[in-house]
Order: C-alpha cells, then sequence, then structure tokens
C-alpha cells in the first residue's frame, strides 16, 4: 500500500512538472493551399464559364460590370493567436522527449472542423500521440471552413512546425 502511494504521489508531481524543462515553439501558418475535389474543380469551372458569359456581354454592350472575385480562408474561432494558446496550453510534452521540430499537416475540412491531422516528422511516438490528441481536442478543432470565390465550402491544408526545445539552465 505504501508503494501505491508512493508512485501515484510520484506520478502527480511529475506530470506538474513535464514542461517545466522543456519550451515549445509553432512555426506560422505559411504552408497553407486549397484541396480540391473533382465536384470542387467543376463546380468552379461551371461558375467560371458563366462570369465569363457575364464578362463578354459587359463588353458587347460596353456596360461597366464589376466582378469581385475573393477566397475567403479558414479562420479561427478567436484567431491564430488564440489557436496557439489553446495549443500551449494543452500541450504536455514528456521529461523524456528529445528536442525535435514535428511537421504536422492539418485539413480543415468542408464542416468547419479539423478534417485530418498528420505528423510525418517524428521521433517519439509519445508526442506524436499527444499532438494529436490535443489537435482533437473540442477548444482546437472548431474552425470556419475556407471557400472558394463562388463561395463554396472547401477543404484547406495547412502545415506548421512544432519545436520541443530544452531549456537552457544558467
Amino acid at each position: 500500500m505504501k508503494y501505491l502511494v508512493f508512485f501515484f504521489l510520484l506520478g502527480i508531481i511529475s506530470c506538474s512538472v513535464m514542461n517545466k524543462e522543456k519550451y515549445v515553439t509553432l512555426s506560422t501558418l505559411d504552408e497553407q493551399r486549397f484541396l480540391l475535389t473533382k465536384e470542387d474543380s467543376l463546380l468552379i469551372d461551371r461558375e467560371n464559364l458563366k462570369l465569363k458569359k457575364f464578362s463578354d456581354s459587359c463588353e458587347k454592350y460596353k456596360l461597366n460590370c464589376f466582378f469581385c472575385a475573393t477566397d475567403i480562408y479558414p479562420q479561427y474561432e478567436g484567431g491564430i493567436p488564440k489557436f496557439r494558446k489553446n495549443i500551449y496550453q494543452n500541450l504536455i510534452i514528456p521529461r523524456n522527449s528529445k528536442p525535435f521540430i514535428y511537421k504536422i499537416k492539418m485539413v480543415i475540412g468542408k464542416n468547419d472542423s479539423i478534417k485530418k491531422v498528420e505528423i510525418s516528422n517524428y521521433k517519439d511516438e509519445k508526442v506524436k500521440k499527444e499532438i494529436l490528441r490535443v489537435l482533437s481536442l473540442p477548444e482546437i478543432k472548431k474552425w470556419k471552413s475556407a471557400q472558394s470565390y463562388i463561395g463554396i465550402k472547401v477543404d484547406y491544408e495547412i502545415i506548421f512546425y512544432l519545436n520541443i526545445k530544452q531549456k537552457k539552465i544558467n
């Protein structure tokens, strides 16, 4: 019984100091792109034909026509700073994890949520599982889907890097 209590307390103490020896940084979310399905492409092509006809008729009748085509990128509820903050607050890095840079590919789906997460570059399976756990939390999965300029929701891929570093002790 003494040993059980000892290991229980040891577990609680070690969990509470896990992130004090390491620190984590997230890269900017620079690597991004729209992922269009065949259906998405067909819809866009159909709309492009309509726009071409509209543009041609404007030109033919010498009308001043205006069309503003703007893609809408996915948006995290509260913005990217809140996304980062939520990751930092929820991520628990094991004490024995080695410093490493993890490449994370995340797809924001058409249903206003993270659809898929891949970690293609990793050394530590425990850290990979922790990253996947954090990115599957309800408060982190909430996104507003991307939209093409014709207003249809589309999948959107974001690649970023999570850098785990050893804290320097002075």
